[in-house]
């Protein structure tokens, strides 16, 4: 799974934001976390492997307010 913590969790798993409509029908749930960090070798010159940092991951969650049924999923991205 995209972002399992070796230990089999998410690594860093936040609750970023929650928000209710303007309606009131529905709840917008952001959570986050912290995707594996990315190994590469440089080239067969350097065989030394460079570690880039790991990436915060967000997920939006849509949920019915009267029901509490998950009504959908959207991947976050953040604004440049």
């Amino acid at each position: 799974m995209i972002g399992e913590h070796p230990e089999g969790g998410l690594n860093d798993l936040r609750l970023e934001e929650v928000e209710l409509s303007d309606g009131e029908q529905t709840w917008h749930i952001t959570l986050g976390w912290l995707e594996s960090a990315v190994h590469e070798r440089a080239s067969a010159a350097a065989p030394h492997r460079e570690v880039h940092a790991s990436p915060r991951v967000y997920r939006t969650i849509d949920v019915d307010a009267g029901s509490g049924v998950v009504k959908a999923m959207h991947i976050r991205s953040l604004a440049a």
